[in-house]
């Protein structure tokens, strides 16, 4: 009896006990919420780095705005580690617009790209576009759908290695919208979309925004999917005071806080782990490389410093201090595919033909992700698509279809070009141009130059194919140009000029040019002014019909101080005064052709040889078609003139023309310039005589400067001939 209530006591005391955690039991699910920022989320990739090394496992991502775009990759099982790699290498301020690479225009596409300062539409449809954000965004959604390859196809997010989810606004409604399914990419871009800097994703009914709008801390989303217990990494910025409002992004990004700022406390307060980073000195548009360095840097010491409150957030889910989560899924980003099919939705057969051969795309092929990216780049150059989109999804083969989305443009622009120097102060240039309905696209163009040099022009083109253009253009000048001779001023003529042109140009090849055409030109002098001393003549009107060839070949990676590349010009031109003969003789011909390559000796050091000539062959030139040289660039002045560094005036010179020259360029910081050029020019009537008459030498030592209004230039120059040293200075492109 004695035995029985011993062992009775003792197995009421046991049973009194708490009992030991059953080792199966589940533990509490964690919720990772990644805030909004733009470039201050770069943080939120060190702060990811620190969690894992604490041993805490991640059972749902929630972000908005960049938090949906690191939350995603993480999702998808980027490591911090390759994210860290992959932010470093962008180049944001490209990722960050709608510039389109050079590489990618064809040559019409770059000469028109490269004159103006400002571009605007004017059309109904572009407009609304405009409006809707600066930022059509194409160049971070083509990155995104490289970075998500293999997820482009519409998916249950809550079946991606861990669950996610993102957040948007939805402005027809005024209400959140939550990813939970869907293409990854586009929701990642949605949620990006802040509201007049990028324009809002269209989906179904819904105009999507940037989800910072509504709720930039969506703590209640992870709750929501089943997280126990948050942890929030904020990388938002504190209210600014009313002397920090003093530009329009900073009243912008106060607006946006101010919108969620009751979801945001309410948030804040659902959080077991608040890692605050310090964000003070950047702004959501620091994506230089040192800021992303110096922000991935705070995100890692603002969770280290939450170091304490991690390990008791473990001890709370339930783990043991040194228990380490196995990773489910590593992402390998896939470098080179089977495409199966090409799609292109949007496109008659024809089109889709020529753009498959135009981007070397071939079906039952390996392509790599940079040339399909680098398609998808050379399709949106062409002036005649827009709003370019593509997936690739997998088949059970293991190949791809790739599919493209694309719409023909349809728009009217007005573009501005303006230019300070020297020599005609300043100049405007300005430039309508809207494509035509019809049944082959077609465009109509209209061009204005203001200044010392004033002028107008108008053109008609029809696209017989995509890359091949018939057009029919008028052009006016008037010129008041001082003629130079052995570096003395000879005359000053006035002249007005007239051409009219029928001519077909084809591009497809991306850095070639072909041209062929007729051309009808009048040159209607008007006064000649001479120095004392100079015989006087009179030249009242010139006129020609000619025919013309031309080649132009070009692969620089800048249009102005390029850092490789080269670039050669040829022409030749038959002229005549009645289609048939000049002057009842043979028709007089002209050769001209240049080469210019840039030789890089280090990363910023170059060297720029070049060479130029222009012969005549014939008899009765006229004075409009003598050969003539100056200035930086062909034909500054003239339409037939030959650059030649050391002078900026027209200096006149015989039948046949050779110059050959040499620069050494420096590069200092990203976008400044010394350049030291000189060249060496021989004149004669007959080639054969061309060692033995005129020559000229030319140097200058110059600054340049890469500008928001083009790029700078300021020289000193001199030649041999008028031994007299001379100032040069322009800002503006070319035109």
């Amino acid at each position: 009896m004695k035995h029985l209530t011993f062992l009775l006591a003792i197995l009421f005391t046991f049973g009194t006990l708490p009992l030991k955690a059953d080792s199966h039991q589940p533990r509490k699910k964690v919720g990772l919420v990644l805030s909004g920022g733009g470039a201050k989320g770069m943080a939120h990739i060190g702060a990811i780095k620190i969690i894992e090394e604490a041993g805490i496992p991640i059972d749902y991502v929630v972000g908005t705005s960049m938090g949906s775009i690191i939350g995603g990759l993480y999702a998808i099982g980027y490591t911090p580690e390759q994210m860290d790699s992959m932010v470093r290498k962008q180049d944001w301020g490209f990722l960050l617009s709608d510039q389109i690479l050079r590489k990618d225009m064809n040559m019409l596409e770059r000469e028109a790209d490269e004159k103006y300062v400002i571009s605007v539409p004017f059309s109904k449809s572009a407009i609304q576009d405009l409006t809707g954000g600066l930022i059509k965004g194409q160049n971070i959604s083509n990155l995104f759908s490289e970075l998500t390859l293999g997820y482009h196809d519409s998916l249950n997010f809550n079946k991606l290695p861990i669950p996610f989810a993102c957040v948007a606004e939805n402005i027809v409604k005024g209400e959140e919208y939550v990813f939970h399914e869907g293409v990854l990419s586009t929701a990642m871009r949605a949620s990006m979309a802040i509201p007049g800097v990028f324009t809002p994703v269209r989906l179904d009914s819904m105009v999507l925004v940037d989800g910072g709008v509504v709720n930039n801390y969506p703590v209640n989303v992870a709750k929501q999917m089943g997280a126990d217990v948050i942890i929030g990494v904020d990388v938002q910025s504190e209210l600014r005071t009313a002397n920090e409002l003093e530009n329009a992004g900073a009243i912008l990004g106060q607006l946006i806080d101010l919108m969620g700022q009751d979801n945001y406390l309410k948030n804040l307060k659902e959080t077991d782990v608040h890692i605050k980073v310090n964000v003070k000195g950047y702004s959501a548009a620091s994506f230089s490389k040192n800021a992303v360095d110096s922000l991935i840097q705070r995100g890692i010491v603002a969770a280290e410093a939450q170091t304490d409150a991690l390990m008791k957030l473990k001890k709370k889910i339930g783990l043991p201090e040194n228990y380490q989560p196995t990773r489910k899924h590593t992402y390998q980003p896939v470098e080179w595919i089977m495409i199966k099919n090409i799609h292109f939705k949007g496109l008659d057969d024809k089109d889709t033909e020529w753009v498959m051969k135009r981007c070397g795309l071939e079906e039952n092929t390996f392509n790599s992700i940079q040339r399909i990216e680098g398609a998808t780049s050379i399709i949106l150059a062409n002036t005649s698509y827009s709003n370019i989109s593509y997936n690739l999804l997998q088949n059970e083969d293991g190949t791809y279809d790739l599919n493209y989305t694309l719409n023909k443009k349809n728009e009217s622009r007005i573009n501005i070009g303006v230019r300070f120097d020297s020599e005609e102060i300043a100049s405007l240039l300005i430039n309508a141009r809207t494509t035509l309905k019809s049944k082959l696209p077609a465009y109509v163009s209209a061009s204005i130059r203001l200044g010392k040099r004033y002028g107008a022009q108008l053109a008609y083109g029809i696209d017989t194919s995509p890359l091949s253009t018939l057009s029919l253009s008028y052009q006016y000048s008037y010129n008041d140009i001082d003629y130079n001779r052995l570096g003395k001023r000879s005359f000053t003529t006035t002249f007005d000029y007239h051409k009219a042109e029928i001519s077909y140009y084809n591009v497809w090849l991306r850095n070639f040019r072909f041209g062929v055409g007729s051309k009808y030109e009048l040159y209607d002098y008007g006064r000649f002014l001479h120095n004392i001393g100079n015989e006087g003549f009179e030249v009242n009107k010139e006129y020609f019909f000619s025919y013309f060839a031309n080649l132009h070949y070009e692969t620089y990676d800048k249009a102005y101080f390029p850092s490789k590349g080269v670039k050669f010009h040829g022409s030749y031109s038959l002229n005549t005064d009645n289609f048939i003969d000049y002057k009842d003789e043979t028709p007089f011909s002209i050769v001209s052709g240049s080469f210019e390559g840039v030789v890089p000796i280090t990363s910023r050091f170059a060297m720029i040889p070049s060479v130029s000539g222009r012969l005549i062959f014939g008899k009765n030139i006229p004075f409009s078609k003598m050969n003539v040289m100056g200035g930086d660039t062909m034909e500054q002045y003239l339409p037939d003139q030959l650059a030649f560094t050391g002078t900026n005036q027209v200096e006149l010179m015989n039948n046949t023309l050779m110059i050959g020259g040499m620069k050494f360029r420096q590069r200092i910081g990203n976008s400044h310039y010394l350049t030291l050029a000189g060249n060496y020019a021989l004149s004669s009537g007959k080639i054969k005589n061309i060692l033995n008459e005129e020559s000229m030498f030319g140097c200058s030592l110059g600054y340049g400067m890469d500008s928001m209004f083009g790029p700078l230039e300021a020289s000193f120059n001199y030649t041999n001939h008028s031994k007299k040293v001379g100032f040069y200075i322009n800002l503006g492109y070319k035109f």
